[in-house]
């Protein structure tokens, strides 16, 4: 009776920023658990090597796409390509993310811009574009990557940018969910902590951050990729028909005490 409950046999996924950490292996959980897998990217030879090794392990099919989800057309052409290759899309991953720290009195406007147009204006017009589809079909389900500092402000300088980014993807979500609801488009997100990524601990976050950071959260340590891909394949499988709305945290506890 509930052997399906996981299952994504048949389904087809686009995972936007596939080719960085988060994204990459999240598109590989979804291809072990039997769904095709577009790898979109603005780092296109960057995302045909993450496709090539998910095929090389998994045996799924995987493929690799170009697309600014900062450009409207670049999204759209996007998805008219996975549709006449496809027919359909039945689950999003909004993985693309960027970070740029300064303190509040000194942060540049660029980088301001810069975090708003890739966290909050890519994730809408990705929504908008793949949503269409999803709500003439009345099936999809959205996945949007947030993190913890959407609702959780730090004492440490240098992330009024990012986290209100996180915050405005969380409200993006909720409104989603509420409008697409009647459709059955289902529009949930993963709100990690701090994740250990290669990109993440290859000298852009130090051993000493980690080793604080970790001391903040109630189970002692940061999140693993893993960690991650169990929440992805929750939400974009049967097991989660009922959820829509959902801020997930992956977090080790810290959102319960913080």
């Amino acid at each position: 009776m509930y052997e399906d409950l996981f299952k994504l046999s048949g389904e087809i996924a686009v995972v936007i920023g596939g080719a960085g950490g988060i994204g990459s292996a999240i598109a590989e959980g979804f291809s072990e658990y039997g769904a095709k897998v577009v790898i979109a990217d603005m780092k296109l030879e960057d995302a045909k090597m993450v496709a090539a090794g998910i095929k090389e392990r998994t045996g799924g099919e995987s493929e690799a796409m170009y697309v600014d989800v900062t450009d409207e057309v670049s999204t759209a052409k996007l998805r008219d390509s996975i549709l006449s290759k496809f027919g359909a899309v039945d689950i999003l991953v909004n993985s693309q993310g960027v970070n740029a720290k300064h303190p509040a009195t000194e942060f540049p406007l660029k980088d301001w811009e810069f975090l708003y147009n890739v966290n909050v204006k890519g994730v809408m017009i990705t929504c908008r574009e793949f949503g269409k589809p999803m709500v003439e079909r009345r099936k999809g389900k959205i996945i949007n990557l947030s993190s913890v500092r959407g609702s959780r402000a730090t004492k440490w300088s240098g992330n009024i940018g990012y986290s209100s980014t996180k915050g405005a993807v969380d409200m993006l979500t909720r409104q989603l969910a509420a409008e697409w609801a009647p459709y059955n488009v289902n529009v949930n997100a993963i709100a990690p902590s701090l994740v250990a990524t290669q990109t993440g601990m290859g000298g852009v976050i130090t051993s000493e951050h980690v080793k604080m950071y970790a001391e903040t959260i109630p189970m002692g340590r940061i999140a693993t990729l893993r960690d991650i891909v169990g929440a992805a394949l929750f939400l974009a499988s049967p097991a989660s028909d009922y959820m829509t709305g959902q801020i997930i945290y992956v977090d080790g506890g810290l959102t319960a005490v913080g």
